[in-house]
């Protein structure tokens, strides 16, 4: 456990500084779109296409990962709609991205750094198959079913959705380098050095990011309805998916520990941005990304700990 502390201390830390920099007013108000922007666009997508491009297809493709883990997102995202629609009254838009944020990780911008600090570089493949659920089938669904608050019909929606998906600089980042992988393409020195650099600076950036995102004065609330959100979030969603991968699915325990500690990741900031930009309440769904994100400090190492199976 000792080991695990040591590896998500600092890490949870960078988060830490860049909300205490958002607070003390350290950084103009462009900063939070400016660090996305060289996260999302540039040092996210050269770190994957470098370890795309340096695997086997079948290190990156992992139809049995990539099932698994969507059936336990589409689960955890039912449940929760279901509840937040007919339990708590919620409107469809603010139903569905309160699903979103309990069954999506923020595995994009912390799980890419943080994982493979516990179980080697290995667990990126992992990461991509797995995340990769999220982007093609999560995320439609979410649209599909905020749509039903929207004028616009439920296809138009989803196509949306994908339009979105296939905008992403991430997605092309592993399909650039699925096909160099295909065609065995080396990749020349000095740009394989310039892409580990900016891939370097992916982890670092991006969780000061997330904490500069997460300071929003007067912009948060926590009631009873988001307490059982991040209940879901933190605890039942990385247990169902330990149990689809060890159990169902009979996984080896350090890809069913990978992917549980990607499911115990807080909830990811889409939630927040898809409801901003519907019109939902932006007050609940800031206050589930910064819950979820300062409680992960104790049950991500928990459960990283009891998963890892880490010396110490």
């Amino acid at each position: 456990m000792l080991t695990v502390i040591n590896i998500t201390v600092p890490f949870f830390a960078l988060v830490l500084c860049g909300w205490l920099a958002a607070r003390a007013k350290r950084l103009p108000d462009q900063a939070v779109a400016a660090l996305n922007g060289f996260v999302l666009y540039f040092a996210l997508p050269a770190m994957l296409f470098r370890f795309v491009s340096g695997s086997s297809v079948e290190e990156v493709v992992n139809p049995v990962v990539f099932l698994g883990y969507a059936l336990v997102g589409l689960f955890v995202f039912a449940i929760s709609v279901a509840g937040l629609r007919w339990g708590n009254s919620d409107n469809w838009v603010d139903a569905s991205f309160g699903g979103l944020a309990a069954s999506w990780s923020n595995w994009g911008y912390m799980g890419f750094g943080l994982i493979p600090a516990l179980f080697g570089k290995e667990a990126i493949g992992l990461i991509i198959s797995a995340g990769l659920a999220d982007l093609v089938i999560l995320m439609p669904l979410g649209l599909l079913v905020a749509s039903r608050q929207a004028l616009s019909p439920g296809a138009n929606a989803v196509l949306s959705g994908l339009l979105g998906v296939s905008r992403n600089p991430l997605i092309w980042a592993i399909l650039a380098g699925l096909v160099v992988s295909l065609v065995r393409l080396p990749v020349p020195t000095a740009i394989d050095e310039f892409l580990r650099l900016l891939g370097t600076a992916a982890g670092p950036v991006a969780l000061f990011s997330i904490g500069v995102s997460l300071y929003r004065p007067g912009r948060a609330r926590v009631q009873t309805d988001s307490w059982i959100l991040i209940a879901t979030k933190l605890v039942m969603h990385p247990l169902l998916v330990w149990i689809m991968a060890a159990q169902v699915l009979g996984l080896d325990l350090t890809t069913a520990a990978v992917l549980t500690v990607m499911a115990a990741l807080p909830a990811a900031g889409t939630a927040f941005l898809f409801t901003e930009r519907h019109g939902g309440d932006v007050d609940r769904a800031a206050g589930l990304i910064m819950i979820t994100t300062a409680l992960a400090f104790v049950t991500f190492t928990l459960i990283a700990g009891l998963t890892a199976r880490l010396p110490g």
